[in-house]
């Protein structure tokens, strides 16, 4: 039996009507500027969603019925909806896609050209510069070798990619979609021509506002951590925070430490060697085996605001393994503070504002919220910078630039592929 039954539908018919009401009283202004047959269909998506039972149902879904209803989700989410839905419909798209290991098809893109030679790699892929359309983008090719791993790894980076498309913040990097670029699986991004944080502070001039970048970088991890989004990065660090185009910091690679730790990407670069390249910025109860948190990413986040002020790498004087035996030993070794130090009450807190990040219990560091507070305190007065390189719908205007057909289909159609087929009553 189809996990719908005829009277599951028929409750969830009698309950739209009072949430109809609500849908109305919230979103006047929304219902105005859209089609009756979006309406119809987000108040029909609105309703099931609402109601414990009807979700229940749509979130056991699978295969083909799952792939319908995400790709109708991430539809709803890419027009202009109203922000009182956004949430339900982005925690029900997330949901699902973990559940089944699907991940909307307008992900997955076409027609993408590989630029030269390869810009960059990390732990978990190669760079490469690349066009969508006449449009920059980034590739990040990810190091899969072995055949039976391309199918768990669409699986992990698919359910990552459901939770990052959704996100959207001035310091986030944006995701625009995935791609097979010969037979390797590919994130896809746009393109930052000052590239990622380290190279940036290489170059950077005497006067660079160093403070307002840690800033950047505190306000991007506070919403990460934010109740509405709740996400882990996992894997800050200065090469994976990139620079861009107004030069401001974003957070890149948020999630994809924790589809490494799940699989081996190949037999010769096993989760243990991609934790050895990042010994650096892990917290003291990570190296001894903990699994991730947020006050281990706040202290990812210290060595950060090193990385930062010093243009340095933490302990960079140590080699892993001596940091791994001083970081959990009792001496409660930290990075050192450089000499000389700029000798201002602003410079002066901030050090202090690392040190707490660094603190060995890690209920006692403070919380990226707290952080961003202090850093726009006296006496450190961080400005938060005007303007943005994207704003919420960045994403949605790329998929609309480069593909040919409507983002949804009409009610009618809907009711058809979707509700009538994935709602149907069993046969008698």
């Amino acid at each position: 039996m189809h996990p719908f039954s005829c009277c599951t539908l028929t409750s969830f018919q009698d309950s739209s009507i009072s949430t109809l009401g609500s849908i109305k009283e919230t979103s006047a202004e929304f219902s105005e500027q859209l089609s009756q047959d979006i309406s119809v269909v987000l108040r029909q998506t609105v309703s099931i969603l609402g109601n414990r039972k009807t979700k229940e149902s749509f979130m056991a879904l699978r295969e083909t019925h799952a792939q319908k209803l995400l790709d109708l989700l991430q539809d709803l989410l890419d027009l202009p909806c109203d922000s009182t839905f956004r949430p339900l419909l982005s925690k029900a798209l997330v949901r699902l896609s973990k559940a089944s290991g699907l991940h909307p098809t307008c992900f997955r893109l076409s027609g993408l050209e590989k630029e030269g030679e390869q810009v960059g790699g990390g732990g978990y892929g190669d760079i490469w510069k690349g066009a969508v359309e006449g449009r920059c983008v980034a590739v990040k090719a990810m190091r899969i070798f072995r055949d039976g791993d391309v199918k768990d790894a669409l699986r992990g980076f698919g359910r990552e990619a459901a939770v990052w498309r959704q996100l959207s913040h001035p310091n986030l990097l944006p995701f625009l979609g995935l791609y097979f670029l010969d037979t390797r699986l590919c994130l896809v991004s746009p393109w930052m021509e000052d590239g990622d944080l380290v190279g940036y502070l290489k170059r950077a001039s005497a006067d660079l506002d160093r403070i307002g970048l840690i800033l950047d970088v505190a306000m991007g991890l506070e919403y990460l951590h934010s109740a509405s989004v709740s996400v882990i990065h996992g894997d800050l660090k200065g090469t994976n925070i990139l620079v861009t185009p107004s030069r401001r910091a974003c957070i890149a690679d948020f999630g994809l430490s924790s589809i490494v730790n799940e699989m081996s990407i190949s037999s010769n670069h096993s989760t243990t060697n991609s934790a050895m390249g990042t010994i650096r910025w892990l917290a003291p109860e990570i190296i001894v085996g903990k699994s991730r948190h947020f006050a281990s990413d706040i202290y990812a986040l210290g060595c950060v605001c090193y990385e930062i002020l010093t243009g340095a790498l933490p302990f960079k004087d140590m080699t892993d393994v001596a940091i791994i035996f001083a970081v959990v030993s009792n001496n409660l070794a930290r990075p050192a503070r450089p000499i000389p130090w700029p000798e201002t009450d602003a410079y002066s807190a901030t050090w202090v504002l690392l040190e707490r990040c660094w603190t060995q219990e890690a209920h006692s560091r403070p919380t990226a919220a707290e952080i961003v507070r202090t850093l726009v305190s006296c006496p450190i007065e961080a400005k938060v910078k005007s303007g943005t390189d994207w704003d919420e719908a960045y994403s949605s205007r790329f998929r609309r630039s480069v593909r040919q057909s409507p983002l949804l289909l009409t009610a009618s159609e809907i009711e058809s592929a979707i509700f009538r087929d994935v709602l149907q009553c069993p046969s008698t």
